[in-house]
């Protein structure tokens, strides 16, 4: 900087002495003369930043990073029941409204109905003749014999000897009788006075709340124990027990 400052002021001077001294028809010469370079000068002020150079590059891939938290927290989600300190039990829920009606009662009622009906059916059709009357089937199989062993010939099957409990009752024993072929015939009831001469009563001991005897019946004739029902009138008779007779039997729910 100092050179520099010596050498303008060296073309100052001269430039003066050209304008003092008179104009000759030779010109004079003046040539400048190099200078002793000065010291360097002090660090001058940063300059603006220059433009974005370009992309370099790609460089090599980097090692795999640790698990983000979105991978942490499916971790923990899969790991197996039991793995975590168990937490307190909670708060006990509000109480939930009313469910529906339980119909489960009602509904096995049913069924049990259901089945005790099939079952019943599946009795009475097992014999040649049969009849349905309410709630019970009347049942014949043709078999004839004594009213003990038609007694237990109904037992055995799951019923009891008929005995008509009312007026519709002893029709249908009638019109089962008459369809079985059994027209002419005396068919056991299950009544009986050999407990008590005289007194006729079911198989239970109990008075029978409906009769159908016919016209001076029963007369208790010769040891004449036990009801018939009269195929051709559909009346009752008494008649012995030891004589081998139609049995027609009753099965019920």
């Amino acid at each position: 900087m100092a050179a520099l400052y010596l050498v303008v002021l060296l073309l100052l001077q001269c430039g003066l002495l050209r304008a003092a001294e008179p104009q000759s028809s030779e010109k004079l010469n003046c040539s400048p003369l190099a200078g002793v370079p000065g010291t360097p000068g002090q660090n001058g002020l940063p300059g603006k930043d220059g433009r974005d150079g370009k992309d370099g590059a790609i460089g090599p891939k980097g090692e795999k990073g640790d698990p983000g938290l979105c991978e942490r927290l499916s971790v923990w989600s899969v790991r197996e029941r039991g793995m975590g300190a168990r937490g307190p039990p909670g708060y006990p829920g509000m109480r939930g409204s009313p469910g529906p009606k339980d119909d489960s009662m009602s509904l096995k009622s049913e069924i049990q109905q259901l089945t005790t009906k099939i079952a019943l059916m599946e009795k009475a059709s097992g014999f040649t003749k049969f009849r349905k009357v309410g709630q019970k089937y009347y049942v014949y199989d043709g078999l004839e014999d004594s009213f003990d062993q038609g007694i237990q010939f109904c037992k055995e099957a799951g019923g009891t000897m008929v005995l008509p409990k009312d007026d519709a009752e002893n029709q249908a024993l009638l019109r089962l009788s008459v369809a079985s072929g059994l027209s002419g015939k005396k068919v056991f009831i299950g009544l009986t006075d050999r407990q008590r001469e005289g007194q006729f009563v079911d198989l239970d001991g109990q008075l029978s709340n409906f009769t159908k005897w016919d016209l001076d019946q029963p007369d208790d004739y010769e040891e004449n124990d036990c009801g018939t029902l009269i195929v051709d009138s559909g009346n009752w008779d008494d008649v012995g027990c030891s004589d081998p007779r139609p049995v027609i039997c009753e099965i019920e729910t």
